[in-house]
């Protein structure tokens, strides 16, 4: 093998083994989180011990814990590069549609509960936690503010002015709802239900 191919060969094993390293690293704590230990109170040497790692390892790959809390927030909202979201700006867009996209995305939000509770909590007295979380939230209103403008672009009489806070407004509504009604799996589908429900009158409110 030349020093080239060795090179490359090597160069792909260290990503492999970096992103494992990343991936245990949040998995351990997501562990950590769904066990009730609260966020403020979880220190690197508790996050190395559950992943099995050195403390100089935690540190190859994050600053501090607030970078590992960045990485795991955007984990934790990727779904909106994942939902299909240009659905919303279709001229075919069903009521079923939208209602399976809601569930789709409540579902995520259960199953990642007591995760997504503590970063939300842990934002609203932590400033650099709150920038994370905002920034996140931020990314997904943005993406559904260029469906909801394509959606009303036909309409120049009776669209909102501002499809951006439309959006963004939609995005933490969502937000606050997940995080103080879902409880169980029977909540959740009355709030996928109710929310789809808002989106749709708010979507179509402009053809009357």
């Amino acid at each position: 093998m030349g020093d080239e191919a060795l090179q490359t060969v090597q160069a792909r094993s260290g990503k492999r083994r970096r992103e494992t390293t990343i991936a245990d690293v949040l998995e351990a704590t997501r562990r950590l989180l769904r066990s009730g230990i609260p966020v403020a109170r979880l220190s690197v040497e508790r996050i190395v011990a559950e992943a099995g790692i050195a403390r100089a390892t935690f540190y190859l790959h994050f600053s501090d814990k607030h970078a590992l809390i960045a990485r795991l927030a955007e984990d934790e909202v990727a779904w909106r590069d994942e939902i299909g979201a240009d659905v919303l700006a279709g001229p075919g867009l069903t009521r079923t549609t939208l209602e399976a996209m809601m569930k789709d995305i409540v579902d995520r939000w259960v199953a990642e509960r007591e995760v997504l509770a503590a970063i939300i909590e842990l934002a609203e007295y932590d400033p650099q936690v709150s920038v994370i979380w905002r920034s996140a939230m931020h990314s997904v209103a943005e993406k559904a503010a260029v469906q909801f403008r394509a959606r009303w672009a036909s309409n120049d009489v009776n669209r909102p002015a501002d499809p951006t806070t439309v959006a963004e407004i939609f995005t933490w509504m969502f937000e606050r709802c997940c995080h103080q009604m879902v409880r169980d799996e029977a909540r959740a589908e009355a709030v996928a239900s109710s929310m789809a429900e808002i989106i749709w009158r708010v979507l179509n409110y402009t053809a009357t």
